[in-house]
């Protein structure tokens, strides 16, 4: 007989369909509960990864495996704290008895007979601890990982082991998270699965990683996840597409940033295809949005947030950019017409910037001293205003772009000549693009088309 906790019958069903890539398909697996040297396990092996739970379990003599399917642990994971416990007699016909509210209640299943195949995949020689921000790393670069498969392996993560960066791309944007130390020096591909982002394994608690032959083993309190390392599969240079030099930099102020993300949804054209907003950066932080339909603008300036460098208008889409707030990239590099990098915490999240034929035409963005009456259009000018109590310094100690003195008369000549030389491309490639465009494309949709628009080169073999 196996005695197994309350909460992990309860808990292991719904990591176990966390532990795959995409949508489940087939029959759930099979679940194997042991008892070895006085420690139990249970686990389960799906197509993407190995979900194992293990603790000392007191009392327990000998050794002993049961192999059940993943319904009988569904069928009595239900409230309370009262142990389960697994018996198999003969013909494998077994019982799982538990206390249903304080009713002695039994659940007959039929066991499955062990096999080779049933056996625990090895633990690593060596633990090494990673600490309690790698499963939020795993969760939201899986959450960036692409969900169909291509010529390239981006429905992965990738681990640079010398860089100690977690990094994921579907060809439309991509998520770097750094500040890891790892056991190993080579560049590790492994699955994307959802699993890591569950309260059980993002709880805070030690983390540890080990690595197999075969395995990336991930260790968070009782509980270990398995990843296959897959040594076949190609990865681009993510990190080759940032650019180096960003002429324009913004710093988003944290007070500025939680308001606008509770601003993004309610913006005009929020049910557009690619949700278009246009950030404006000119000696500050303005954020545009229009309605097609009605034609209506409305403008958010960021008041505590500052920019510094040349002009720059840019669009982008609105969940882009409220996921770069969340994530607390803050800081805004603008290079021309590369990708758009966010940039806070040790993590950067890069885009590629929408068609420029989406932007907002609009006044100078900094000017929102009047609201501009056009034809046909209604403009709102909303201002998130912030006063920071921080003796004129930055707020949270960041070195933000200062705020510029009075304008030099050459300075502002050299800016002006920058910005119409940077009209008349934009306007060259605004003809060409009319008359070579039969039909206006989903943007970003084809993972190929932005894997060129990102400029990813192939990194190779991990």
């Amino acid at each position: 007989m196996i005695v197994i906790p309350r909460g992990v019958c309860r808990a292991f069903p719904a990591l176990a369909r966390k532990c795959l890539s995409g949508r489940p398909r087939g029959p759930a697996p099979m679940v194997v509960c042991e008892v070895t040297a006085g420690t139990l396990a249970v686990w389960a092996r799906t197509a993407d990864a190995v979900l194992a739970y293990s603790a000392p379990c007191g009392g327990a003599t000998g050794e002993e495996r049961v192999v059940v399917p993943m319904t009988v642990l569904a069928a009595v994971g239900g409230p309370g704290t009262e142990p389960v416990e697994l018996a198999v007699g003969p013909g494998l016909v077994g019982e799982a008895r538990f206390s249903d509210r304080g009713v002695p209640t039994a659940h007959p299943f039929e066991a499955i007979l062990p096999g080779r195949q049933h056996q625990l995949p090895e633990p690593p020689d060596a633990w090494h601890p990673v600490g309690p921000d790698f499963p939020a790393a795993l969760h939201e670069c899986g959450r960036t990982a692409a969900k169909d498969a291509t010529r390239f392996a981006l429905t992965r993560l990738q681990l640079r082991g010398k860089a100690g960066q977690v990094v994921a791309t579907d060809g439309r944007t991509a998520l770097v998270w750094g500040g890891f130390s790892f056991p190993f020096a080579a560049d590790l591909l492994v699955p994307a699965v959802p699993v890591f982002g569950a309260r059980e394994l993002a709880s805070g608690v030690e983390v540890r990683v080990g690595r197999t032959a075969t395995h990336l083993v991930v260790e968070s309190g009782p509980w270990r996840v398995f990843l296959a390392v897959d040594t076949a599969g190609r990865y681009p240079d993510v990190a080759g597409i940032v650019p180096r030099d960003a002429p324009t930099v913004a710093g988003i102020d944290e007070a500025d940033a939680a308001a606008l993300a509770d601003r993004l949804p309610d913006l005009p054209g929020a049910d557009a295809e690619c949700r278009p907003v246009t950030l404006a950066l000119d000696r500050g932080v303005v954020v545009l949005a229009r309605d097609d339909k009605t034609g209506a603008v409305e403008r958010v300036r960021l008041e505590g947030s500052p920019s510094a460098g040349p002009r720059a208008r840019v669009v982008i889409d609105r969940r882009v950019l409220a996921r770069a707030l969340a994530l607390g990239c803050h800081t805004v590099r603008v290079a021309g017409d590369k990708p758009v990098v966010f940039e806070g915490g040790g993590r950067t999240f890069i885009t590629v910037a929408l068609d420029p034929s989406l932007a907002v035409a609009a006044d100078t963005a900094a000017d929102l001293a009047t609201v501009t009456d056009v034809t046909n259009t209604t403009i709102t000018d909303r201002r998130i205003a912030l006063r920071h109590e921080t003796n004129g310094h930055a707020p949270n100690g960041r070195h933000d772009p200062p705020a510029a003195d009075a304008p030099d008369p050459l300075a502002a000549a050299e800016e002006l000549r920058l910005a119409l030389g940077d009209a008349l491309a934009k306007a060259g490639r605004l003809v060409a693009a009319l008359k070579c465009r039969k039909k206006e494309q989903r943007a970003l949709t084809q993972v190929w088309s932005s894997l060129k628009a990102l400029n990813l080169a192939p990194g190779g073999q991990p």
